[in-house]
């Protein structure tokens, strides 16, 4: 019993500080105190996408994710970096980002592809010359503006559904924060 009881001191002692015991539970209002709205909206919008994917029959197969998690893998090499590394400083499991990579997935398959135009493009480097160093390459300019106008106009599009999937849903908060 007493070896039972040592073993599931940690079950319930979150940490000892000079002999005073600091709980989980106090732990755990804490937590709730300080990020728990954040964390139970973000529960609620991966709920919500999740819920949308299946409806609509959009998956992210094991293997599209390790293929993105490959891509991140090569570009940060490309810059000197490990993703090992990088996830060990951010406090992040491979299986974390697994369950985000398959998360994102979803979310851009859901909102589809974007289309940036040529006269978009121009309108963009035209809008921002002033910041734009005097000797880049038009070849790179251009594909610079068009990756970040697609970004800007997916980014539009991610938070116009899950502004909608917010409406259409019927979300009941038992805990006040």
């Amino acid at each position: 019993a007493v070896l039972g009881l040592g073993f599931l001191k940690n079950q319930f002692v979150a940490a000892n500080v000079n002999g005073k015991q600091v709980s989980r539970i106090e732990l755990a209002r804490e937590l709730e105190k300080k990020e728990g709205k954040r964390i139970l909206d973000n529960l609620i919008t991966e709920t919500l996408i999740l819920q949308e994917a299946e409806k609509k029959n959009v998956t992210a197969s094991a293997t599209e994710v390790d293929r993105e998690i490959k891509t991140l893998e090569k570009n940060l090499s490309d810059q000197g970096q490990n993703l090992d590394d990088l996830l060990i400083a951010q406090n992040f499991s491979r299986t974390e980002l697994k369950k985000q990579m398959r998360m994102q997935l979803l979310v851009k398959k859901l909102v589809g592809e974007v289309k940036v135009t040529d006269k978009e493009v121009n309108d963009y480097i035209e809008k921002n010359k002033d910041s734009i160093p005097q000797d880049s390459k038009e070849e790179e300019l251009r594909a610079r503006a068009k990756d970040q106008l697609t970004q800007q106009k997916t980014n539009d599009k991610i938070q116009s559904l899950l502004g909608e999937l917010q409406k259409k849903a019927k979300i009941e908060y038992l805990l006040r924060f």
